[in-house]
Order: structure tokens, then C-alpha cells, then sequence
């Protein structure tokens, strides 16, 4: 009975909806020569097109003070779940014209190259947004879908979409700095340098995917994300929330924010609860104390540094310390640090420190190495060096630092030479010394020789009349 009521409720309230989005002045369908620019108000959103229950709208969302970009946003809680084009923004203005005649178009007439984004498709004759937040171009007699916008996700993917190893598709940060990737038989987070470099932090496997099958994730309005191989629909694995575990049939939503961590959150009917962490420890983030910083468990918001800069700790670098161009590095040692991810990291199984130092410090693509004394295991950072944590005495980190770079070691101790490093030092010094005893030595020696081998003249006197190695001769004798 409880559950008739609940129904009954749900959808009086779900025909309320329709009702008030077919009384507002918000179309339901966009058909060709439709156009639009930006008012000159400062709304936050200016909706374009809703669904029939109005609780998604497409239209222009205000970013920032002076730019915007197509949006897609849940009404009731004004949150976006997807954007056309976060990384090159229109000018909000009446220079902004958003355009549909059967492709999708963005233009700014005051940028040289005005075409800011397109759908790139053809032949659509109308668009419209489904009641999942999909938005789709369709094309006449038989309406079907040519375009939809749940095949190019930005950082959020809702419950319905499909987010597939056989596309290039991938959730991203606005700021390009973190993704999420879906491969052969696993999900997984990058954080993103310049160029090609990256860092992968968090993975889930697929346990029992074919590792020769593309397959795709789906959030699932029962409260996980699931699994599935892509020719066949067939289920492979699941990821539960914790709504999955309490049994709360909703709206979810699986948003990659700009901390870098996946949330999962699901709608209530008042405001979004979050049902799922994918790096529960906050200190596994890298970016969390940012570059060389040192995070501290259960106190995520104390940092320090592994080297200080000159404001906090230094800035996230790039590239390696390989080729023509690279003037060398100083090395900073720390023990006591680890991060949460050494699951997933190059290991290489070692009998010491020093075998696992050496290993790094011979590789000019390697930034750092965490050694583990109690597995003998050396983890491998080939990417710039972020944020670690603290941790047992049993790891030590051993950390690269460009010589250019702008910093200085935060504590003395950590910029320590290798243990036996003074015992060499004192080996050359007394071979040194020894050498240089003994070069003395021999040149006073020959010097000393030399002198006595002259002849000796007293001072003051006339030499003396040495004796004459001739016969005596007759003075009369010619």
C-alpha cells in the first residue's frame, strides 16, 4: 500500500512538472532557422530548449564574468551535467549567436575565427532534450537521433549514458588537469602534465572482463555503476554506492571534480547526497598539497614540503632529465613518505635503498622512487614529483629536483648524502693528502741531493788551488 501511495505521489508530482513546463514560455523543440544571443542581464543560466518534465534545459551558462558556454543543467538544483565547449569560451554579448539548421553552431563575430564550437552533424531537422538530460538531433520522417550529446561528456556522466572503451571519449576537469579513462577491462583517473606525461592514481579492474573486449560503464538508477561488454550488453562487473546499499531508487550522477576524485551523488528531491568516493583517502589525491608537498592522514588540510619555494611548496614541473637541454638535478631523501597508489606503479623488486636509488638515478625519465624495506619493492615515478604522505619508518622516498628550479631543501636532513657516502669522502681525502705527502717528499729529497752535490766556497777566502791533472812540465821545454 505504501508503495501504491508513493507511486501516486511521484506522478501527480511528475505531471505538475509537465504541466509547468508546457505553460512556460520554453520550448520543447528547437526546429531549423532557430537562432538566439545572450540577453544583456547577469543570469547565471538563460535557457533554450527543456524537456517535457522541465527538470533539465539546455542553453547558455554565464561563466565566469564576461563568457559563456552551451550547457546542459539540472533545473531544480541549477547543476550542470554537461558543457559543449569548456575550453574555448564565447563572449556574452550580442556578438554570441547560438544557431540551429541542422547542425548545432556557436559563433562570436567579435573573434577572428568565429566558429567557437559545432555538433558537426547533417540533416537534423529538429532538436530536443530528452528527460535524462540527453540532448539529441533528430531527422525527419522517421525521427531518429543522429547526434546526442551523451556521446561527448565533459566531467559528468548520468544515469542512462554510456561511457565506452571504443570511443575516445573521456571525463575531464575544466582546467585539463585531471581525466578519467575507461580501457580494455578497467576504469581509471590521470592527472595530466604538459605534452604526453601523466600519472595514473586510482584504478578499478574489471575482475572477469575479457581483456580483448571493449566494454562500457553505465550508471544505473539503482545506485552503482555497472559494467557491461559492448558487443553484447552482457553484465561484467559493478561498482555499488552506497544509495545501491540502502536500496534508494533516484536520479544519480557521476561527476569527475576539480580536486581530481569521482563522486557519485544521487538526488533526493531537495538537494544531491553523495553516495560515493572513489579515493577515499584524501592524502591519495595528487594534487592535494600540490608539488613536493607532504600530505599528513586524518589531517588532509595540514601540508608541508618536501622543499620549500617561494610560496609554499614549488610548482608542478614537466618534462624529464633527459637530452642536451637538461643541466642536471640535486636530490632531496626523505623517509618515513609513501602515496596510495604504489598497487598500480612500475615496481621493480630490489635488495635495498641503495639498489633502488641507483635504479632511478641512472634513468633520466625517472623523477623519484619509493622503497618499501618490508616488501624489498622499488615504486617507479616516472611524471613530476606531486604529493605524498606521510607514513611507517618502513618507506623512504628518494626525489629528484632540477637544478634550475626555484626552492630550497625545507629541512637539512633531507638533502643527507647516502649512508657510506662520508666513508668515501674520507678515503679520497687521506689518498689525497698521502699523494701530495709523498710528491713533497720526493722534491725535497732531489732537491736535497742536488744541493749537496756542489762544490762548497767559504766565504771570505780564496778557493783553494786544486792540484793539476798535467804532468810537471819543464819551463824550458817548448
Amino acid at each position: 500500500m505504501r508503495s501504491t501511495s508513493l507511486f501516486v505521489c511521484y506522478m501527480l508530482a511528475l505531471l505538475a512538472v509537465q504541466w509547468t513546463a508546457a505553460d512556460s514560455n520554453i520550448p520543447t523543440r528547437i526546429i531549423k532557422g532557430f537562432k538566439a544571443s545572450p540577453s544583456r542581464g547577469s543570469a547565471q543560466f538563460e535557457p533554450l530548449l527543456t524537456d517535457i518534465t522541465g527538470v533539465f534545459a539546455f542553453g547558455f551558462l554565464h561563466i565566469s564574468s564576461a563568457k559563456l558556454d552551451l550547457a546542459i543543467i539540472h533545473q531544480p538544483s541549477t547543476q550542470q551535467v554537461w558543457r559543449a565547449n569548456p575550453f574555448n569560451l564565447a563572449n556574452w554579448g550580442n556578438s554570441t549567436t547560438f544557431s540551429f539548421n541542422g547542425n548545432i553552431v556557436l559563433t562570436d563575430e567579435s573573434i577572428q575565427d568565429s566558429t567557437i564550437w559545432s555538433s558537426k552533424s547533417a540533416g537534423g531537422d529538429y532538436l530536443a532534450l530528452s528527460n535524462n538530460s540527453n540532448l539529441q538531433i533528430y531527422a525527419s520522417p522517421a525521427d531518429s537521433s543522429i547526434w546526442q550529446s551523451f556521446d561527448y561528456p565533459f566531467d559528468t556522466l548520468v544515469q542512462g549514458q554510456k561511457f565506452s572503451s571504443a570511443s575516445t571519449a573521456s571525463l575531464v576537469t575544466a582546467d585539463k588537469r585531471y581525466t578519467l579513462r575507461i580501457g580494455i577491462a578497467y576504469l581509471a583517473l590521470f592527472m595530466e602534465f604538459h605534452g604526453s606525461q601523466e600519472m595514473n592514481y586510482w584504478k578499478h579492474t574489471a575482475i572477469k572482463a575479457n581483456a580483448l573486449k571493449d566494454i562500457y560503464a553505465q550508471v544505473d538508477p539503482s545506485g552503482f555503476l555497472g559494467i557491461y561488454y559492448v558487443s553484447d550488453g552482457i553484465y561484467v562487473d559493478r561498482i555499488p554506492f552506497d544509495s545501491f546499499e540502502r536500496g534508494l531508487l533516484g536520479f544519480h550522477r557521476l561527476t569527475l571534480e576539480s580536486d581530481g576524485n569521482l563522486y557519485a551523488y544521487y538526488w533526493n528531491n531537495d538537494t544531491w547526497v553523495s553516495v560515493y568516493t572513489a579515493q577515499t583517502e584524501p592524502c591519495g589525491l595528487p594534487g592535494k598539497c600540490g608539488a613536493y608537498g607532504i600530505c599528513i592522514p586524518g589531517s588532509p588540510t595540514q601540508c608541508t614540503c618536501l622543499v620549500n619555494g617561494t610560496d609554499g611548496c614549488l610548482q608542478s614541473d614537466s618534462g624529464d632529465f633527459c637530452g642536451i637541454q637538461n643541466t642536471g638535478f640535486s636530490v632531496i631523501r626523505q623517509s618515513g613518505v609513501t602515496v596510495e597508489y604504489t598497487d598500480i606503479m612500475e615496481t621493480i623488486a630490489v635488495g635495498s635503498l641503495d639498489e633502488c636509488e641507483k635504479t632511478c638515478e641512472q634513468s633520466c625519465v625517472c623523477w623519484g622512487a619509493l622503497y618499501s624495506n618490508a616488501a624489498k619493492s622499488c615504486y617507479i615515478m616516472d611524471y613530476p614529483i606531486q604529493t605524498v604522505e606521510k607514513s611507517g619508518a618502513s618507506y623512504s622516498g628518494y626525489f629528484k629536483l632540477r637544478s634550475n628550479g626555484q626552492g630550497t631543501v625545507a629541512h637539512k636532513e633531507k638533502h643527507r648524502h647516502k649512508p657510506g657516502h662520508w666513508a668515501v669522502i674520507a678515503v679520497v681525502v687521506i689518498f689525497t693528502l698521502t699523494f701530495v705527502g709523498m710528491a713533497a717528499y720526493g722534491g725535497y729529497w732531489w732537491w736535497d741531493k742536488k744541493r749537496n752535490s756542489l762544490p762548497i766556497i767559504q766565504l771570505g777566502s780564496a778557493p783553494k788551488q786544486q792540484p793539476s791533472l798535467e804532468p810537471n812540465k819543464d819551463p824550458d821545454t817548448k
